[in-house]
């Protein structure tokens, strides 16, 4: 059942990959981080290769991206009734908790929708291409590498454990950021109030 697939990925190349990655940036529901993977595993590329892969796929993540963030802008009304209550009020409060970074957690998490909700947000487009880049480029290379190592059908296996992983680490260091910002803050209060 894969073959047909696998033989059509390999005829399209590098387009190929590009083409699936651009497809989940625009917020369709397709498992890019499977043809990542495909693409490390047939290409073999080497440390630096995987780095610079990485960035062409992130590159082509963050132009496409932005055409539902430039979609929620423009039609906010209309696109917040299609999105469903529940994802919504997921997205709001992350949002809530965590401000922009939201964004870069979204991509890590895979949540597609975290695009739309950038720009009903109007987080500035340099600061959600550079959100986008935080959530998607460590991905990206990761799964480059994972392809590298040959079994594809374990190894896509493994990505949704590995995504929670990565997420659960940045969400850590998401805390203790912001646990230092408001505990200098409040610091700072303090020495006001003496």
């Amino acid at each position: 059942m894969m073959q047909p697939i696998i033989d059509f990925l390999v005829q399209l190349g590098w387009i190929g990959l590009l083409i699936g990655v651009a497809f989940e940036a625009l917020s369709i529901p397709i498992p890019s981080s499977f043809f990542i993977v495909f693409y490390g595993y047939m290409l073999k590329p080497g440390l630096l290769e995987m780095f610079l892969i990485g960035l062409l796929i992130t590159g082509v993540y963050i132009i496409f991206s932005f055409v539902p963030y430039w979609l929620s802008i423009k039609f906010e009304d209309k696109l917040k009734s299609k999105i469903s209550k529940k994802k919504m009020k997921k997205a709001m409060s992350w949002i809530d908790k965590y401000g922009d970074w939201s964004i870069a957690l979204g991509r890590i998490f895979g949540m597609g929708y975290i695009a739309f909700i950038g720009g009903f947000c109007k987080i500035k487009p340099m600061k959600y291409a550079l959100l986008t880049f935080i959530g998607v480029y460590p991905l990206a290379v990761l799964f480059v590498y994972l392809g590298t190592l040959g079994n594809i059908k374990a190894i896509n296996g493994m990505i949704n454990h590995v995504s929670w992983w990565a997420g659960g680490i940045f969400l850590i260091i998401a805390v203790i950021i912001f646990g230092m910002k408001y505990l200098r803050k409040r610091h700072r209060m303090a020495h006001e109030q003496q």
